[in-house]
């Protein structure tokens, strides 16, 4: 039995091993600053089979923007990552983030709201101070975060996107935008 069980724990500590982060010399040469007004963005992997969200990120537009992609398998060559955070999100690199989830089984519904330059800080502060999020913890990570605010405690935090999205939609200002796609066998370019 004490066999078993330690093989169990190894293969538990074995999932949770990840990918060397980007060093912070690579990061600081990422770093991307929008012009656009500071914001947090919620973005949704909602199933079209069901309507119900799948997957939740964030995108956070403070001193500088980048993409919060919690537990989630995304990459791409010019973006650094660190602790689930990808570092240097252009408009194109966002978009590109978007389309790559975008599919026929999903589309993306990305919730912007317009905050201030201190709360969005914040909210960028706490999100590198969360580390990497193990697979399912998505939602719960990206809730706990924005619930740390006292502009969002009003949030139930849990494991569900969907609980989330339809939270941060009641959100006074919320401007929504989805991306669909409709191609099954599609291979996104590279940006």
């Amino acid at each position: 039995m004490r066999l078993i069980g330690a093989i169990l724990i190894l293969l538990a500590v074995a999932g949770c091993a990840r990918e060397v982060d980007a060093s912070y010399e690579e990061v600081a040469r990422a770093r991307y600053v929008s012009e656009e007004p500071p914001y947090i963005a919620i973005v949704s992997m909602v199933d079209r089979s069901d309507e119900r969200a799948a997957h939740t990120a964030m995108i956070i537009n403070a001193s500088e923007r980048v993409i919060y992609d919690p537990a989630g398998t995304f990459q791409h060559r010019d973006l650094q990552e660190r602790g689930d955070i990808h570092y240097g999100a252009t408009d194109r690199m966002v978009d590109y983030y978007e389309r790559y989830h975008a599919r026929f089984s999903h589309y993306v519904h990305t919730q912007k709201i317009y905050v201030t330059a201190e709360l969005a800080e914040r909210v960028l502060r706490r999100t590198q101070a969360q580390g990497p999020s193990p697979k399912m913890f998505c939602t719960l990570h990206t809730g706990q975060i924005l619930k740390d605010q006292p502009e969002f405690a009003f949030l139930k935090v849990g494991f569900f996107p969907e609980n989330l999205r339809r939270q941060f939609a009641r959100y006074p200002g919320v401007v929504n935008s989805y991306v669909v796609e409709e191609d099954a066998g599609k291979v996104v370019p590279e940006a």
